[in-house]
């Protein structure tokens, strides 16, 4: 399976890298002309808010946790622990970001389930924003359909999030009790407030808008033509391409569905020169952004002790080593 895995994922990344590679031979003249020059300024604008639209993920992460953990988090703690992890995206496969969770959060007394729960919870919420920024965008900007048609449209999209907003504790812990009794297991129920998903999900119409905000300065960065009022059509392309990446769990953090998705959306309402050098360029930035707040993760971590303290013991000294840090075996805990 892992083999198919890196397979398909090596195949995507080949088949996007040669698509951009015909769609730049098929430009090259408009490229040409594009004379693209740098701003420093702009571009610094653009990382600095990419990179606090990337803060957000540690932030909300964090209110999760403290909900189950008995000494909460600080927010240091939840950057280092969240950005380490979150390097592992490059992967393929999601399982390793969240693996890297379970196993750095293994001293803190927060199951594996309740970790994978919050990732899940907060990517449903996360979901929720980019439909209705993207949907807001395609209904009511661009009019694709008729009014009566994309108003009933939206507000059954306000209706389903509100359904999970209300509903989603009481139906999960249903479920949760099902399955105790089913496989005479004893998962603890949940016990979320309503308003958490609020404002989980406010927070990431802020990240939305930061990242629409920091295209828009990558533009002017490099002197693509990109007009502000197009803003909301760029954070429409920045929630429709986020959720594609993240939904590709096979490839690596998203690499080539996210710049395809990009690609084909700004095509739609911008030139082709930014369609061609935005997403890349773009991605180029996120990257470097990612390494180095898990970089900085990882320094703090450690600095701070924060990461779990492995020791590699062999079985002749792990009786003694367990004596003199007065842990009992289970046979004698038992008696």
């Amino acid at each position: 399976m892992k083999t198919v895995r890196y397979a398909v994922t090596a195949a995507l990344g080949l088949a996007v890298g040669y698509f951009f590679y015909l769609e730049f031979q098929k430009n090259a003249d408009a490229l040409r002309r594009a004379e693209l020059s740098v701003s420093p300024g702009y571009l610094s604008a653009a990382v600095l808010l990419g990179a606090a639209a990337y803060l957000i993920g540690p932030f909300i992460w964090r209110i999760y946790v403290n909900c189950y953990v008995s000494r909460k988090l600080t927010f240091l703690e939840s950057l280092a622990l969240y950005n380490t992890s979150a390097m592992f995206k490059y992967v393929p496969g999601k399982i390793w970001t969240y693996a890297a969770q379970i196993a750095l959060m293994s001293e803190r007394g927060i199951p594996a389930a309740v970790l994978i729960y919050i990732n899940i919870v907060c990517f449903i919420c996360l979901g929720f924003v980019g439909v209705m920024v993207a949907s807001g965008y395609y209904l009511f900007s661009e009019k694709i359909l008729p009014k009566a048609v994309s108003a009933l449209i939206f507000a059954s999209m306000i209706g389903l999030d509100a359904v999970f907003i209300v509903w989603h504790t009481k139906i999960l812990n249903y479920l949760i009790a099902f399955f105790n009794r089913l496989f005479s297991r004893d998962i603890k129920p949940i016990n979320l407030q309503r308003r958490l998903f609020v404002h989980t999900q406010a927070l990431y119409l802020i990240a939305c808008v930061l990242l629409g905000v920091a295209l828009y300065f990558l533009a002017r960065g490099l002197h693509i033509n990109l007009s502000f009022a197009k803003i909301f059509a760029v954070m429409a392309t920045v929630s429709v391409s986020a959720i594609a990446g993240y939904l590709a769990f096979f490839t690596m953090g998203g690499l080539g569905v996210r710049e395809g998705t990009m690609f084909f959306l700004l095509k739609q309402f911008s030139t082709v020169q930014a369609a061609l050098i935005l997403p890349l360029v773009a991605r180029l930035l996120t990257i470097a952004v990612e390494l180095a707040m898990g970089l900085l993760g990882a320094v703090i971590g450690v600095k701070y002790h924060y990461f779990p303290e492995w020791r590699t013991e062999t079985p002749e000294a792990l009786p003694d080593e367990k004596a003199q840090i007065g842990i009992r075996s289970p046979q004698k805990a038992k008696g």
